[in-house]
């Protein structure tokens, strides 16, 4: 039981990181840290999703790489909307 909850908790932890560094790289340049990383990844996952049911994309049992990269928008979207409102 253990185990799941581990790899449950775990992918996307480092799935966040990955993607809201690479949203970070893309707005500014440079990284924010792991834990903003992870926070900006994890929200632009819900907000990546988001987008995609506003264009009728298909995400679920679709692949890895149309996940990631509307996971990828969507962090973008949220920086952008972060700069706008704390800029």
């Amino acid at each position: 039981m253990f185990d799941k909850l581990a790899l449950f908790t775990a992918w996307p932890i480092l799935t966040g990181l990955l993607v809201g560094y690479i949203a970070n790289r893309i707005m500014s340049g440079e990284g924010k840290g792991c834990c903003m990383n992870i926070i900006v990844g994890v929200a632009g996952s819900y907000m990546g999703t988001f987008i995609g049911t506003l264009f009728d994309v298909q995400l679920t049992e679709s692949g890895y790489a149309k996940n990631f990269i509307f996971c990828v928008i969507g962090s973008i979207v949220v920086l952008w909307i972060w700069r706008k409102i704390f800029g």
